[in-house]
């Protein structure tokens, strides 16, 4: 099902930026978009990101939803889901509504997801209470 998923997200993306590019400033699209070389500064899609295997970017990412492939210097947020693939590494903090992280990715950060409505907080538990 999540390669049919990828197949029907490559066929729509709108934008490449190959492995030999090398973009430095600003990468803005309101479709989806596919990057495989070098993005240093930012990069915001109101669609979905996909960051391929030979990718590196150093910038912060927004994006509507990603799957990471490649390696991301920055802070990422995703308004809808977030796939970390097995190649993928995430040097720096996430914030999104969804995250799949696959076996043999890597990630150094923070990590805060949008609250669920109907989910509670736990309470604390006295143990954590006397810990304090």
């Amino acid at each position: 099902m999540a390669d049919r998923r990828n197949e029907e997200v490559a066929r729509e993306t709108e934008s490449i930026v190959g492995p030999s590019v090398k973009i430095e400033g600003d990468l803005k699209s309101n479709g989806n978009l596919r990057i495989d070389g070098t993005v240093i500064g930012t990069v915001k899609t109101s669609q979905n990101l996909t960051v391929g295997n030979s990718a590196h970017i150093s910038a912060n990412i927004e994006a509507e939803n990603a799957t990471v492939f490649g390696v991301i210097e920055g802070n990422v947020k995703v308004a809808g889901g977030l796939v970390l693939g097995s190649t993928g590494k995430i040097l720096g903090d996430i914030n999104c509504g969804k995250l799949k992280v696959e076996e043999g990715a890597y990630f150094a950060g923070k990590c805060q997801m949008k609250d669920k409505p109907g989910i509670e907080p736990i309470s604390e538990t006295p143990a954590v209470a006397a810990v304090k």
